[in-house]
């Protein structure tokens, strides 16, 4: 199957002189993770937690009780989801053995060309977005995001160990 987590960065660009992990905390934020699903059908959210489960495990497949439990919906709805995606040609749905272990899907490569153009969407959006703002600029926000998570994970930490029994 195709890699659908390393498709080439523009070369140059604020983007690629970031690290992967900070890249996919840009793409992945809860704000554009909220506008994404509010404007994307179920179908798309669940290509899109397929693919990333597949990036994250390393695994191409998901059972469906596994995508029940993520997006916090009914076994009726994730089903119902999942065929729609089977017709379209999108996943496979299919079980090992006799199928107690539950069935999975797993994206087909029209899915994986669908997540790669989306990706490519958001990429192109970024670079716009950073270029409007200016890459200088938007590097040292980073920075300075950075310092405030720091801080916020630190300040926490006495928070909790204030709480503690002594």
């Amino acid at each position: 199957m195709t890699d659908i987590n390393t498709a080439d960065r523009a070369p140059g660009g604020v983007l690629s002189t970031l690290s992967p992990e900070r890249v996919d905390k840009l793409f992945h934020s809860p704000a554009l993770r909220h506008v994404f699903q509010e404007n994307a059908s179920d179908e798309y959210v669940l290509i899109w937690l397929l693919s990333k489960h597949t990036k994250d495990t390393g695994s191409e497949k998901i059972y469906l009780k596994d995508m029940v439990q993520e997006l916090g919906l009914p076994m009726p709805k994730v089903s119902a989801i999942a065929r729609s995606l089977k017709d379209q040609g999108l996943v496979r749905w299919t079980h090992d053995g006799n199928g107690e272990e539950g069935t999975y899907i797993l994206l087909t490569e029209t899915a994986v060309t669908s997540v790669q153009s989306h990706r490519q969407a958001m990429r192109d959006y970024h670079q716009r977005v950073v270029a409007a703002y200016g890459e200088e600029r938007f590097l040292h926000l980073l920075g300075e995001i950075a310092q405030l998570e720091e801080i916020l994970r630190q300040e926490a930490e006495k928070v909790g160990d204030a709480h503690e029994p002594t």
